[in-house]
């Protein structure tokens, strides 16, 4: 190429059209002065435009960069006379790169000069939709591009002044006092970020934000929320995290408010409203699905009865409140609150089994000898009207010192003890209580032993469960049943009271399985066996119940076989989900209660040796933590060791010990 020394020539800088005076050539780059009086170099493919020039590159500087800023004026000028949609108008259905000349005809006519050109060029670039460069060259959009462009360009612009109006607002938020107003939709973005990370809807947008406002990590924006008033300081995240639903439904809140036992519900039903029957519940229970009559025979034993709401007689599947507790899969109870898979009116009034009101219910009575053996039992639709309601603390009392109960429990330990006879595993660990009281603090309980009346409600619900689902099997209505297969290993026999054989046998359990073909359950020594006792509390037990009811009226079942997998198909990832929420949230609370004591040692006992790994257990609240393996330490599975811990953070999820 002719040395283009002391020609114009105009190329793009930092998103702007420069116009520049060539100095010389250093190989394929070219030295230039600028019309702002900067000096730079250029590779030759970078110049979109190289016209003549009325200026030497040996005269004196200021006459270059004023020569130059004149002509840029001028070219200005004339682009500003370009109208871009017009000449697009005239070439768009074009399809061959347009050189730039002819379009500058077509603009300014046949004596287009190279300001002319210039003119065009910077129209174009400053414009930057209807036409797209091609070399040196213009393609014209077709008119479905350009719509297409455009649609693009102004979901750039709403996301341009979401962005900056957001950063905006971060960036000014005052340091006291109530903070202004939010631009729509921000905090619930920034707390989908803090949730979900990467995975949130908008991640990208609201990331950009964060960055530009300088609001720090995840621990700062959550800060932020906080303050802003859009989280809790204890905000549940694992409640967010998993999408649970909290509030119910307008229409199911409606169905709820409106929700009374029909008229005549009794007929059918046999009254059992003369017997004695009592609840036996925690002091903060509030939702009674369950109660219990006991008439001992004077050689031990007696008539035991199992009284279950009849949640399932009242909300068919098409219900909507049944399709909002299959979408819960299970009432969810957790240290600082309550996620209950009926409504409150429900759970808590009509169909709770409250002491003095009548309700119906499926009743299973069963004569039961002093040795633990059902001899006689039926299964029965039934009006009870709760005699009275007790705690645990009173029945343990009671059982010392009243006949009626302590023939109860004189019964269940048989039935315990022959179920120990036909198999079942007692695998007891300490359990542990972690609540939050109403100025925040945690409190945490170990219970070594299960009491005397935790396990006698337990055995009821167990023999009841076991003669619901032989009356199904013997019946042929389809139902769920639960089995279990036999553990891969058996490390133990009989009832061992050790933490460390119970936590090891109960890691080689085979997992429980939903079938509709009845089968035994190995750990409970039972079958077959369902789960029918809680149906205001797991919802595969409210459809359980319904096969039951539904044949004890002489009415079809309302699911077959096909069906009821169907739904334990739907329901389980709800029930799981559920199970998650209550593990985090548990787990976050014993993070914080040791936040509190971060100074005092904790008994821990040692599990197993990993690969890189010892785990063990902390006996104070059973939770598992981990300690390296280095040469030189020596432990032993059963070891009971004290640690201290390095580092506890409930937010980040973190817990590490180190031995004393």
């Amino acid at each position: 190429m002719t040395d283009p020394s002391g020609r114009l020539v105009e190329f793009i800088d930092n998103n702007r059209m420069t116009l520049a005076l060539v100095q010389g050539v250093k190989g394929k780059r070219l030295s230039l002065l600028t019309s702002a009086d900067r000096q730079t170099t250029l590779a030759q493919g970078r110049v979109l435009l190289m016209t003549p020039s009325a200026v030497s590159p040996e005269e004196p500087r200021a006459r270059q960069t004023e020569y130059m800023q004149k002509v840029q004026q001028r070219r200005q000028s004339l682009a500003a006379e370009v109208n871009v949609v017009e000449l697009w108008e005239l070439v768009f259905e074009e399809t061959e790169p347009l050189p730039l000349a002819d379009l500058a005809e077509l603009v300014f006519g046949g004596n287009a000069d190279q300001d002319h050109l210039s003119a065009v060029l910077r129209a174009l670039f400053n414009e930057r939709v209807h036409f797209k460069l091609a070399g040196n060259s213009y393609v014209p959009l077709s008119a479905r591009q350009l719509e297409k462009k455009q649609k693009q360009m102004a979901a750039e612009a709403r996301h341009r002044a979401e962005v900056d109006r957001a950063v905006e607002y971060l960036s000014n938020l005052p340091d006291q006092g109530p903070p202004p107003p939010p631009p729509e939709g921000l905090l619930e973005r920034l707390a989908d970020l803090v949730v979900f990370g990467d995975d949130a809807p908008l991640a990208k947008l609201t990331k950009e934000i964060v960055s530009l406002a300088r609001v720090g990590g995840r621990r700062q924006l959550f800060d932020l929320l906080v303050r802003l008033g859009h989280f809790d300081p204890h905000e549940n995240l694992a409640l967010r995290q998993e999408q649970a639903p909290l509030a119910f439904s307008p229409e199911a809140e409606k169905a709820a408010q409106a929700f009374e036992l029909p008229r005549g519900w009794q007929e059918g039903r046999e009254d059992l409203g003369d017997q004695y029957t009592f609840t036996i519940d925690g002091n903060f229970t509030t939702d009674f699905d369950d109660a219990l009559s006991f008439d001992p025979d004077p050689d031990g034993g007696g008539v035991l009865g199992v009284h279950i709401t009849d949640a399932a007689a009242l909300l068919p599947p098409e219900h909507v409140l049944n399709q909002e507790a299959m979408e819960r899969g299970s009432s969810i109870y957790l240290p600082d609150d309550r996620i209950p898979m009926l409504p409150a009116r429900l759970s808590e009034d009509v169909l709770s089994l409250r002491e003095g009101q009548y309700r119906p219910t499926i009743s299973c009575v069963a004569r039961i000898n002093a040795q633990g053996e059902v001899v006689q039992w039926r299964v029965l639709r039934s009006a009870l009207k709760v005699s009275k309601r007790i705690t645990y603390e009173e029945s343990d009392y009671l059982i010392t010192t009243e006949p009626r109960f302590q023939g109860l429990h004189q019964t269940c330990q048989a039935l315990r003890r022959r179920r120990r006879e036909a198999g079942a595993y007692f695998l007891p660990l300490p359990e542990v209580l972690v609540g939050v009281d109403e100025t925040g603090k945690v409190w945490v309980r170990r219970i070594d032993r299960e009491g005397d009346s935790r396990q006698m409600v337990a055995e009821t619900a167990i023999v009841a469960n076991c003669l619901f689902a032989r009356y199904l099997a013997e019946n042929q209505v389809p139902a769920l049943y639960r089995t279990q297969a036999p553990p891969r290993k058996e490390l133990i026999a009989g009832e061992p009271e050790d933490i460390f054989t119970n936590f090891g046998q109960r890691r080689l359990l085979n997992r429980v399985e939903i079938t509709c073909k009845p089968g035994r359950h190995s750990s409970l020594g039972a079958d077959p066996y369902v789960q029918a006792t809680s149906p205001m509390r797991r919802y595969l037990d409210l459809v359980t119940q319904a096969q039951l009811g539904a044949h004890l009226a002489g009415e079809t079942p309302p699911y077959s076989a096909e069906e009821l997998e169907q739904v334990a198909m739907a329901v389980q990832p709800n029930v799981r989900r559920g199970f998650r929420i209550r593990q985090a949230r548990q787990r976050y609370w014993i993070l914080k209660w040791f936040e509190a004591r971060r100074d005092e040692p904790a008994e821990a006992l040692v599990m197993e040796k990993q690969t890189r790994r010892w785990q063990l257990v902390l006996v104070d609240t059973m939770t598992l933590v981990s300690i390296p393996i280095r040469p030189g330490l020596r432990l032993e599975p059963g070891q009971r060791v004290m640690v201290e811990i390095e580092r506890v953070d409930a937010f980040a999820d973190i817990l590490r010990v180190k031995l004393v």
